[in-house]
């Protein structure tokens, strides 16, 4: 499968049509880029907020794991995971702060 990358000139020129893509139902995301490496992408609302519940279905689960384990969060592991949920940090970094975290305890 071929993905177009646009540039920022492109995107620029052509945003009103892809909200308007968007706004019509239209799921397909718009890659961004400079010499056509995608960069960054531009997605409907509707494709962000099942890509957040999806990942906060995947931290139910674990914890519901970690319960069945005896243990739980610590209130310091919940905000570093939802800061992962909602995409400020990766699930790499997610990963490092939370072993960083329970390892100085």
């Amino acid at each position: 499968m071929r993905i177009d990358v646009l540039s920022v000139r492109e995107a620029r020129e052509q945003l009103p049509s892809v909200l308007d893509r968007f706004r019509q139902g239209d799921r397909n995301p718009v890659f961004l880029g400079s010499h056509r490496k995608t960069e960054a992408v531009i997605m409907s609302i509707d494709v962000y907020e099942e890509l957040i519940a999806r990942r906060r279905e995947a931290v139910e689960d674990a914890t519901a794991s970690v319960r069945a384990e005896g243990g739980e969060p610590s209130g310091s592991a919940k905000v570093i995971i939802d800061e992962w949920v909602h995409g400020h940090i990766s699930a790499d970094q997610m990963e490092e702060r939370i072993v960083d975290l329970y390892r100085n305890r």
